[in-house]
């Protein structure tokens, strides 16, 4: 068994997808993990290797000490729930002792093949970030011992019991302050937020086949939508980089995993836009029900203005988590 050290630029290759090619199972035990990480991880395997069947099992083990957060949670549960995706999280439980350690171990056919020991976190900071990381492999029978016997420890993410694990990371905080005119499309540093137009500001006009009616095209699921950025916010640092994935937990409490994109309309890629990756009509979905309207339909700007509000206000809470509000009657 090779004991060579492997450098963070080959980790994400070398521990999570190169694997993929060859088995179907990955078990991991991690002291911190993200949702966006585990969209980031699912879409590479699907992208890069054209898979759809590997089944990741993880163990969260500082939460114990560092609990997780509520829009961390509610995305895990999300997950864990998607019909696309094998995936199962669970934490270790309040009771126990919390877990540092970071261990992957691929299976085939439920048989422990290969298995790295890292510094690495099961974070998109953690394998594609600035922060040195290193690993290692390891025994592969040893390593899914360990797995295995921290089981009795943890708690499925979607058991009633996991609530005691979560930390409200929004109550709290004063997301109501009003933006100036002059505010509204661009970065307001002192409180962390910026507020995004639904509607084509310069025309005041709804887009036909882009924002909230991208699906709204021959041949597409209509519900398809994305969130305008504009440029001034697309060109500072408040939101991920493109292709990094990142939470979100709305006001009325529903998870989203988003990512900063180029979307694409008839003319080619337009601007940068907030996307769901894993399915791009979530977000139209959503914001339909919010203004009432049936599943599929065409959204009008007297839609937006019936229901009182053109704009979504997203508050950076850290690198990785997002809340997201579109309440009624604020135009």
């Amino acid at each position: 068994m090779s004991t060579k050290i492997i450098l963070k630029r080959n980790l994400f290759d070398e521990i999570l997808l190169k694997p993929a090619k060859c088995y179907d199972k990955l078990c991991i035990v991690s002291g911190f993990a993200t949702p966006s990480m585990v969209a980031y991880h699912f879409s590479a395997i699907k992208d890069k290797l054209d898979r759809d069947d590997t089944e990741v099992n993880l163990i969260i083990g500082m939460t114990p000490s560092s609990k997780i957060s509520k829009t961390h949670h509610e995305n895990f549960v999300k997950l864990s729930t998607a019909t696309k995706l094998l995936f199962k999280c669970s934490y270790i439980n309040i009771n126990k002792t919390p877990i540092h350690s970071k261990l992957y171990t691929w299976l085939k056919g439920n048989k422990p093949q290969v298995a790295f020991v890292t510094s690495a976190n099961y974070t998109v900071t953690a394998f594609k970030g600035n922060q040195d990381e290193i690993a290692s492999e390891c025994d592969p029978e040893k390593a899914f011992g360990y797995y295995n016997s921290v089981i009795p420890s943890s708690i499925f993410c979607r058991h009633d019991e996991a609530e005691d694990l979560v930390v409200d990371n929004i109550a709290g905080r004063n997301f109501t302050q009003e933006l100036s005119d002059g505010e509204q499309l661009s970065l307001i540093a002192d409180r962390n937020s910026v507020k995004l137009p639904l509607y084509i500001v310069g025309k005041n006009a709804i887009h036909t086949t882009a924002g909230l009616n991208w699906g709204q095209r021959f041949g597409r699921e209509p519900n398809q939508a994305y969130i305008p950025i504009p440029m001034a916010i697309a060109k500072s640092d408040f939101f991920p980089p493109l292709g990094v994935p990142f939470s979100v937990l709305t006001d009325d409490n529903i998870p989203f995993v988003c990512v900063r994109a180029q979307p694409k309309t008839k003319g080619g890629k337009i601007g940068f836009a907030i996307e769901t990756p894993g399915n791009n009509s979530e977000l139209g979905e959503y914001f339909r029900r919010k203004l009432g309207l049936q599943p599929d339909v065409f959204v009008k700007l007297e839609d937006l203005d019936r229901y009182g509000n053109r704009y979504v206000t997203f508050t950076k809470i850290n690198e990785d988590e997002y809340y997201m509000q579109f309440p009624p009657n604020e135009n």
